[in-house]
């Protein structure tokens, strides 16, 4: 059905793009390539960047990229080609990146306290080396963790989403050496 995610890995692939500051827009089945009466495909995404870029997108696991589904894709990307955009296919994020991906997506929203709590964050974050464990010290109510999650979604701060996150988890602004 055109306009809606119908699967995990589609999921997987929209929270993804949401957080990537170079994406403006995204839409889901986005519309239909027919190449006959027995040959048709909806692209799973379409995201638009922010400079205007096109890029169309197919989720698959890799071990699920058959016959068919590798025709689709050639016969995508060059209907893409054909208008200036780009073609993808998304075989999904290990376990470890989907379920920290999940998590800082429960803070993709500003809340009314982060702005104050960034300045608090940007003044214990001086040192050389300082952690998780160091700001949930800091923290009074949950502010200042809650605000370093929601600057960890919007790239602010750096995180390996492939790894596993603790109180030893060294905190890095974005463009500084980790």
């Amino acid at each position: 059905k055109p306009g809606a995610i119908q699967s995990g890995l589609e999921h997987q692939l929209m929270m993804m793009l949401d957080r990537d500051q170079n994406v403006a827009w995204l839409v889901a089945q986005p519309f239909l390539l027919r190449w006959s009466p027995k040959k048709s495909h909806y692209p799973d995404l379409l995201s638009l960047g922010v400079d205007g870029s096109v890029t169309v997108w197919d989720a698959r696991p890799a071990e699920l990229q058959d016959i068919d589904f590798n025709w689709k894709v050639e016969k995508s990307a060059e209907a893409c080609t054909a208008r200036g955009w780009r073609h993808r296919v998304f075989p999904g994020l290990s376990r470890a990146e989907e379920v920290n991906l999940r998590w800082l997506s429960m803070a993709r929203r500003e809340q009314p306290w982060m702005p104050a709590a960034r300045v608090r964050l940007r003044e214990i974050t001086r040192g050389p080396y300082v952690t998780f464990g160091d700001i949930a010290s800091a923290d009074e109510g949950g502010y200042l963790l809650s605000t370093l999650w929601h600057l960890a979604w919007r790239g602010d701060v750096q995180l390996d989403l492939a790894g596993r996150w603790g109180e030893g988890t060294r905190v890095v602004w974005a463009g500084e050496r980790s």
